[in-house]
């Protein structure tokens, strides 16, 4: 190998090992939002289950496939799902420099390699757990295999057998790369049958191996065809402005979506001046119309197809996989001005470097682009709830969040409108998890698969479906996601809102507004055992929950207690409870406190005469010594911390009871 190859190779190797690095640089550190959720759970599957799922669904099962395998090797963590993506993108890189080496020259094919490895645009879909970079890699190998097949030295059967493979794996894997395959073979139809009577070979060629590829693609054709015509899903996206979308789309190629569109217009206009010197350079007038036409063509694609529908696809994610050949274009404006001009297209490189800088530096630490954290909301449901408690998620589908990050005890999960009261009784240590539909959504929700993430909720059984919970349930704890979507008209917040108490209400971090909302129901059972116990002429202990006797180390102990207001306390700080364990010796073995009931309905909000209940639990250490414990409850205040007295014994709490620790006991 001469100097200069080596040189060159080196180059190359160095800019992939530097998106690598871009890549990896915390990669898995944010919370999945629901896509990716979605993701993780059917890996999880077994391959039928995962295929009768996808069968449900919006998406094919190619992508969730492999990552099923792959999961069984790497694990399920956020980095290891997300670095299934990443080697994808990186392939996506060096697969763009040889697509640039057969269509351009091997200038504009590394500018072009570079500009993929350090895009904004495509860092943020090499760290999402997610099938786009899958799919653009897939269709970078099918304009490859296609521009050899086509205009290929030798034998070029093997390249159309390589085609048809790709192609029909890119179909499995994203229903938006029929899109691009559809530009790609308008372009070689036009140029073909231009060839029919000298080359009658090459059309047979072309014809065989996109006949090829729908055969493979036949066992799954019937079912693609039912979810592209009538979508299981409630309409999600709305139309937008041919302006928005040229904007939006042209910012998200510059400079991804870590910057809002517009922002930077200096850097967004280099890149325009790049693309037209670009496609001026290019020589052959061919490639000219080819290249553009398999970044923007499946584009027009997406915008026409609504104007006969009237079901709008555009989604700025969608374009990233018809983004290659883009880059490349830049990529050659950025060659034949080195070549021209060398300080002109340094200046160049270096204000899209410095564009693409800022976009990382944003995507890494504005709010605005973090993703939705349902590993934060998840982690609060599960601190927080109890038994006796009740989950809601509100839009149901969203059900995938927790079954990733919920830990033990796994929950139990039903629609809304299937709840029995039976439920509430069966298993009680194990959350239930009720998801919502579509208030009066069309019956097609879900091709009425009573399995499908989706259906249809009259709203008359919505609302006795509440009401039923309600009444078995004394609290309700609610993950509001996309509920506007499935509840525009705010159905369901209005009768929590007329027929519940809101006792907490936690913004989760993110761009949806998401909330996690805790609801007391307006009918509390009475406590199962009476007391009667003062402190300090503010509170009394009327009722409790009895333990359970016996435990083993490392379990959880659940107990509830009922308090009545006996003064007005609104013009005192908040008061707190807390839960200790003692050994027989006096020492405390564990402690853990709580505000009564929630942030939004704190002592000072409680009315003299009213009697609230509030469940608690407490964690036993893991390495807790086997043995006799007791358990007593105190309450203090916030701003001193000393607790109440208790008048009826003069102590400083109350003791609700001993246990049992051990290895061989049973447990609750």
């Amino acid at each position: 190998m001469d100097r200069k190859r080596f040189t060159h190779h080196s180059s190359l190797f160095t800019l992939l090992l530097g998106g690598f690095a871009l890549r990896l640089y915390r990669l898995g550190a944010q919370s999945l939002w629901y896509d990716e959720t979605v993701s993780a759970v059917l890996a999880r599957k077994t391959a039928p289950a995962l295929i009768a799922h996808t069968a449900r669904d919006i998406h094919p099962p190619g992508y969730y496939l492999l990552l099923h395998g792959w999961t069984r090797l790497a694990g399920d963590s956020e980095f290891a799902l997300a670095f299934f993506s990443l080697v994808f993108g990186m392939l996506l890189a060096a697969a763009t420099y040889r697509l640039g080496r057969l269509l351009l020259d091997r200038r504009a094919a590394g500018w072009g390699m570079a500009l993929v490895a350090f895009s904004p645009y495509h860092l943020w879909y090499s760290q999402e757990v997610r099938m786009y970079t899958l799919g653009a890699l897939l269709g970078v190998a099918a304009i490859y295999f296609a521009w050899r097949g086509t205009f290929g030295a030798g034998r070029r059967g093997r390249f159309w057998v390589g085609y048809a493979l790709v192609s029909a794996a890119g179909l499995y894997v994203l229903y938006y790369f029929a899109f691009l395959l559809v530009a790609l073979n308008l372009w070689l139809a036009a140029l073909l049958f231009r060839l029919w009577r000298t080359n009658r070979a090459a059309v047979r060629d072309w014809l065989a191996a996109n006949g090829a590829a729908l055969l493979l693609y036949l066992p799954w054709l019937p079912i693609a065809f039912r979810q592209a015509t009538r979508p299981p899903v409630p309409p999600w996206r709305s139309a937008v402005p041919l302006s928005t979308v040229a904007l939006e789309s042209w910012t998200a190629l510059s400079l991804g979506e870590s910057v809002a569109p517009g922002q930077l217009w200096g850097v967004l206009l280099v890149v325009l001046a790049l693309f037209v010197i670009g496609l001026i350079a290019i020589p052959s007038p061919r490639k000219r119309v080819l290249i553009p036409l398999l970044s923007f063509g499946p584009l027009a694609i997406l915008l026409l197809i609504p104007l006969a529908t009237g079901a709008p696809l555009y989604h700025v994610r969608y374009l990233f996989t018809y983004s290659p050949p883009f880059y490349l274009i830049v990529g050659a404006g950025l060659a034949a001005l080195a070549a021209r001009r060398r300080w002109l297209a340094a200046l160049a490189a270096l204000l899209l470097a410095g564009g693409a800088a800022f976009s990382i530096v944003q995507l890494h630490t504005n709010p605005r682009y973090a993703s939705d954290d349902l590993r934060g909301a998840v982690a609060f449901l599960q601190e927080h709830w109890r038994p006796g408690d009740v989950i809601l998620v509100n839009a149901g589908y969203t059900y995938t969040a927790l079954q990733y990050y919920f830990g033990a005890p796994p929950p139990r999960y039903h629609r809304l409108t299937d709840f029995t009261p039976q439920m509430a009784t069966q298993d009680p240590y194990r959350p239930l998890v009720l998801e919502t539909g579509t208030v009066d959504g069309p019956p097609w929700l879900g091709w009425g698969d009573p399995q499908a993430d989706f259906y249809a909720m009259p709203a008359g059984d919505a609302l006795a479906a509440l009401e039923a919970v309600t009444a078995a349930y004394p609290r309700l704890w609610m993950l509001r996601a996309y509920d506007t979507v499935t509840d525009p008209d705010g159905l369901l917040r209005s009768w929590l809102r007329e027929n519940t108490r809101l006792f907490e209400d936690v913004p989760v971090g993110g761009p949806s507004n998401f909330r996690v909302q805790g609801f007391l129901s307006r009918r509390q059972p009475p406590p199962p055992q009476t007391v009667a116990f003062t402190f300090a002429g503010r509170f009394r202990l009327r009722g409790i929950l009895p333990i359970a006797p016996r435990y083993r180390p490392g379990e959880a102990l659940y107990t509830a207690l009922w308090l009545e207001t006996l003064t007005d306390l609104s013009a005192e700080p908040p008061y707190a409870l807390s839960l200790k364990l003692w050994d027989a010796a006096g020492n405390m073995a564990a402690q853990a406190d709580e505000w009564p009931v929630g942030s939004r309905y704190f002592t000072p909000d409680w009315a003299p005469g009213e009697v609230v209940r509030h469940p608690m639990r407490l964690r036993l250490p893991a390495d807790l010594t086997p043995g006799t414990y007791w358990l007593d409850v105190q309450l203090y205040r916030s701003d001193g911390g000393a607790p109440l007295p208790v008048a009826e014994t003069g102590q400083n709490g109350v003791t609700l009871g001993g246990i049992v620790v051990g290895e061989g006991v049973a447990s609750p």
